[in-house]
């Protein structure tokens, strides 16, 4: 089909919806999938649950129909809650990525505008700069100084040079200079192109049909968890054999023994704690997506609970990103935004302002109130001054039309647009003051152009310097006038020899919940530092305002210049010493990250830019602006929705409660899961019988860890989560020394009490079956009510709120329910074979729990008193 399509106005309206509907949206086949059913088979997979699946069938083989049925309840159990809790995660991560979002310039109807990328077509018109990612796959019509980055889809890491020039109809895929392709980035320049394909037609789609499975890439901290189980698993394996030879060598049944290695084996190794890991990851992800925050890697949510530094850029950031022209002053005049006069050069310097910004109005047809204004946040207040002067910029451009355009960038600190004027052009540059008045040799001045003397350098200096202090961002606007074949023949030196217009002083107010974030931030551990590319004065105006530094200290700044050729090493032994880097360029920032780095400091650094990128990939967690370029978003492992610093700060602390809520988790189930092992294993050495059944293992296991495991993942913040100091050691280990204490002091001495109380038990003459009633009942109540001591490993139990968490209350709920139906459900109880609890049995269970209790907790006040006691910071 020919692409039938207009380069200059685009499609209309009615062939959009045509093209849409015979090629559909831009994306790739979202395949039907039986997720639930997918997710139930992935738990039967389990090895711990494959062995009981046999272990079941040998039952049934051997006619014992009451344990093979006991095991097939359990199993059913299991994948039912487990299906249910990665359901959970896996929604949680569908959110996540359906808000991921991107949105690309097209011209339609004759008008520049933003649309989704999943709407695009064959036909449409796209737009393109450094720092877009290419959204579909496209034929070049004009191009400027443009390069892409084709690694995406190649494998090449040099930037490919593209040009509008037809080349070869069979060239190779790499060769075709005139072509872009979806999923790459535009690493320089301008393009306008014609999309040719879409979705899965895109070179990209061809390969990613080939792909018919993508599995989620897991963390290195959820590979550990993994290895942790699998550790655990091959020392209960070595027990459970030795337990399983005496047992013979005692003499009990070989039927009955394999049983019990079979339930002991899935009773102690965590099989749930992978499943729980993912799950409080996903939630913790979720949460911080519902404060404007979408993490895009998993290893963002283990890292950000240790971030102890964040390096913050100011525009849009700390500030609310909606500058305006407050004031414009030129070498003969001045004018405030009170009442524009556009004398004395004000109306050349708006002009040039206006001609100088990559903002565009997207329904310019529509009255001027209504008018949608696109671009990042300095073009669109660029663009907004000349509109609010009274000026026209569709106008302007119509009677003085863009031959070519560069775009700012932050290296070279402007940006410039050329424009045709009768038979002759115009330049028109802004950008950093500094830059513009070193360039420029004469002046608008008095209505005549002048010589640029050191005098008027001085006086636009200490306006530049005034309006900076006051903590407004400042362009300056020059202009070169020529014939456009000098311009060319001369083109490097082009940015020579310009004539100054004028200052441009924008104001940019802070957020208005700045100033307590970072208040926060500080009472959190965490250290704030500004980097920007703005001048020191600006940008000590707004650390001061924003509460950054204390208003009456000296602040230490260091600008970008200052950073160029120190080492890692000698920067270390500096940054811990600056407040502000001022005037930094995006490469420098990667030095600050990897200064910091070499002091141990786990940092998050914000970018938007695509020079960004590498310093956002080195950083512990980089952060991306949503208003930021695509390869900033990508290189990200958070993107901020709105650009606002306290998603930051909220995103750290909600990293706290992930790794708090994981560090409970695990402590939880590794502390009653040896439980059995202990008691089983003591008794046969003392020669006793077995203290408990393979089946009541199995249906204790259920009640322990069905639903009390995952009951964690849903903790809402601690009241001291922010006062723990990032650094220690405490904080960053995932099993730290007071995890190990607590479940040494619970898992063994509670065991030990229990093995105790059996053998006194044994020897009173109190029957077997009621007896292993009592340990069954024992070790399950135990798991579940001392639950609530491991909802804080800080705090004793009376200090702690226990009805905050609505799914551990319903966990707490369900598992004494499912404990009450093996005891008081006649089926359930005769295939337990448990009896009838008398009243001398609940006295000795309360003992249990009592005793049970008080282990917990005077584990937890022995080690609090400990570290203090060591100075050790938890």
């Amino acid at each position: 089909m020919a692409l039938e399509t207009d380069s200059e106005h685009g499609l209309q309206e009615a062939e959009i919806k045509n093209r849409l509907q015979i090629f559909g949206p831009n994306d790739f086949e979202k395949r039907p999938t039986f997720r639930l059913y997918k997710i139930a088979l992935a738990q039967i997979k389990s090895p711990l649950v494959f062995i009981l699946i046999i272990a079941g069938f040998v039952s049934i083989f051997l006619k014992d129909y009451s344990d093979a049925t006991i095991i097939f309840i359990a199993v059913g159990i299991n994948t039912v809650i487990g299906a249910l809790q990665e359901g959970r995660a896996s929604h949680a991560f569908d959110k996540m990525r359906s808000a991921l979002k991107t949105e690309t310039t097209a011209v339609r109807r004759g008008h520049k505008i933003k649309i989704d990328t999943a709407g695009i077509v064959p036909g449409d018109i796209i737009l393109l700069q450094a720092g877009d990612r290419v959204p579909a796959d496209a034929r070049i019509i004009e191009a400027k100084a443009l390069e892409t980055n084709e690694a995406a889809l190649t494998g090449e890491w040099a930037e490919v040079a593209k040009k509008s020039e037809p080349i070869a109809q069979k060239s190779a895929l790499t060769e075709r200079t005139s072509m872009l392709w979806m999923g790459t980035t535009v690493s320089e320049g301008w393009t306008k192109a014609v999309v040719t394909a879409t979705g899965e037609k895109t070179e990209f789609g061809k390969i990613a049909r080939l792909v018919k499975e993508t599995k989620e890439v897991q963390t290195p901290f959820q590979k550990g968890v993994k290895k942790i189980a699998a550790w655990i698993g091959l020392s209960a394996a070595l027990v459970i054999a030795v337990l399983f030879i005496l047992g013979i060598i005692r003499g009990h049944d070989f039927k009955e023994m394999f049983l019990m290695a079979v339930a002991i084996s899935v009773a102690v190794i965590p099989e749930g704690l992978p499943v729980a890991v993912t799950v409080v990851l996903a939630i913790g992800m979720r949460r911080v997506m519902q404060k404007g925050g979408l993490m895009r890697k998993l290893t963002a949510a283990e890292t950000l609970g240790s971030a102890s530094i964040i390096l913050t850029d100011k525009t849009g950031t700390l500030t609310q990103g909606k500058m305006e022209a407050v004031e414009i002053a030129t070498c003969s005049s001045t004018a405030t935004k009170a009442g524009w006069n556009l004398s004395g050069g004000v109306y050349e310097t708006l002009k040039g302002i206006i001609f100088a910004s990559a903002a565009f109005i997207e329904n310019p047809e529509a009255e001027q109130s209504e008018w949608k204004i696109q671009g990042g946040p300095t073009d669109r207040a660029m663009l907004l001054a000349g509109i609010q002067a009274g000026l026209n910029p569709e106008k302007l451009l119509a009677s003085e039309p863009r031959i070519d355009f560069m775009p700012f960038e932050a290296e070279r600190k402007y940006s410039a647009s050329l424009h045709q004027t009768g038979s002759s052009s115009e330049l028109y540059i802004a950008g950093a003051p500094e830059v513009i008045m070193a360039m420029s040799d004469e002046a608008l001045q008095n209505g005549g152009v002048k010589p640029f003397t050191e005098e008027l350098k001085e006086k636009m200096s200490s306006i530049y310097f005034e309006s900076a202090g006051r903590g407004e961002r400042v362009l300056a606007i020059a202009l070169r006038h020529d014939n456009w074949s000098e311009i060319v023949r001369h083109k490097d030196h082009m940015f020579e020899k310009t004539i100054f217009l004028g200052l441009v002083s924008f104001s940019d107010p802070l957020r208005p919940d700045v100033v307590q974030t970072i208040k926060s931030a500080k009472e959190a551990g965490i250290k704030v530092i500004l980097v920007t590319g703005d001048h020191a004065s600006t940008a000590k105006s707004v650390a001061r305002s924003a509460g950054l530094v204390d208003e009456y200290s000296e602040i230490k700044i260091m600008e970008g210049y200052e950073l160029e050729g120190k080492t890692e090493k000698e920067l270390a032994a500096l940054v811990p010493n600056i407040a502000i880097f001022a005037r930094i360029l995006p490469h420098q920032k990667s030095a600050i990250v990897g200064a910091w780095q070499y002091l141990n400091e786990v940092t998050a650094m914000t970018g938007d830019g695509v020079n960004d990128a590498p310093a956002l990939r080195k950083a512990d967690i980089g952060i991306a602006l949503g208003s930021g370029t695509d390869v900033a978003r990508e290189s990200a492992d958070i993107v901020l929705t709105d650009d606002n610093f306290s998603v930051i700060f909220h995103a750290i602390e909600e990293g706290r409660v992930i790794l708090d809520n994981l560090r409970k988790i695990i402590t939880y189930l590794l502390s009653v899961n040896f439980s059995e092992i202990i008691l089983i294993s003591g008794a046969l050495i003392l020669g006793m019988p077995l203290p408990i059944l393979p089946a009541q293992i199995l249906w204790a296991n259920i009640v322990q860890e069905g639903f009390m495991n995952f009951a964690f993942a849903f903790e809402p913040k601690e009241n001291d989560i922010l006062k723990r100091n990032p650094r220690t050691n405490s904080s960053r280990r995932i099993l730290n020394k007071q995890m190990l204490y607590i479940m040494l002091g619970v898992g063994i001495i509670t065991s030990l009490f229990l093995l105790i109380l059996f053998f006194l038990l044994y020897n009173r003459g109190l029957p077997l079956e009621e007896l292993r009633t009592i340990m069954f009942v024992g070790l399950s109540l135990d798991a579940v009510f001392f639950a609530f001591s491991f909802k804080s490993l800080r705090k004793s139990l009376w200090q702690i709120n226990l009805f905050n968490n609505n799914y551990f209350i319903f966990a707490f709920a369900s598992s004494l329910l499912l404990l009450g139906g093996a005891l008081y459900f006649q089926p359930i109880a005769n295939l337990l074979q448990v009896s009838r609890l008398t009243a001398f049995d609940l006295g000795i269970l309360a003992l249990i729990g009592l005793f049970n209790l008080i282990a917990i907790e005077t584990a937890k006040l022995l080690f609090m008193r400990y570290a203090k006691r060591n100075n050790i910071e938890l």
